[in-house]
């Protein structure tokens, strides 16, 4: 008698080998996209600071009123974008360089990133 049909075990064999693999590239592509939503949020945040940085050029009013010797920082709220719901703040600072020619930025994007 030539039987030529799948035994019960082959299946359940068949159905675990293939579950593992499904779960494998499952995780990756949760895996995946959290690493996007970190990365966009890091561009996002980049984007904001370069605005930041350039309506600080074009708005020469800091300048040396407002600059002593310590560097003054502000903070201010992100109002639009994701990172205005994950409570994003944009603080800056202005000080002298060394050389004293020129003035220091350093504008910093904080948020509070959720845990996926």
């Amino acid at each position: 008698m030539n039987n030529k049909g799948l035994t019960l075990s082959e299946i359940l064999i068949s159905i675990l080998i293939i579950s593992i693999i499904a779960a494998g590239v499952f995780s990756t592509f949760v895996g995946s996209k959290i690493f996007f939503i970190r990365a966009r949020h890091r561009l996002q945040a980049f984007n904001f600071a370069r605005e930041f940085q350039d309506r600080l050029r074009s708005n020469y009013t800091y300048m040396d009123r407002e600059m002593g010797a310590f560097a003054e920082r502000r903070a201010f709220l992100i109002d639009r974008g994701e990172l205005a719901d994950l409570d994003g703040v944009i603080t800056y600072s202005v000080s002298n360089s060394e050389d004293g020619g020129y003035k220091i930025v350093n504008v910093i994007v904080n948020w509070d990133e959720p845990e996926l």
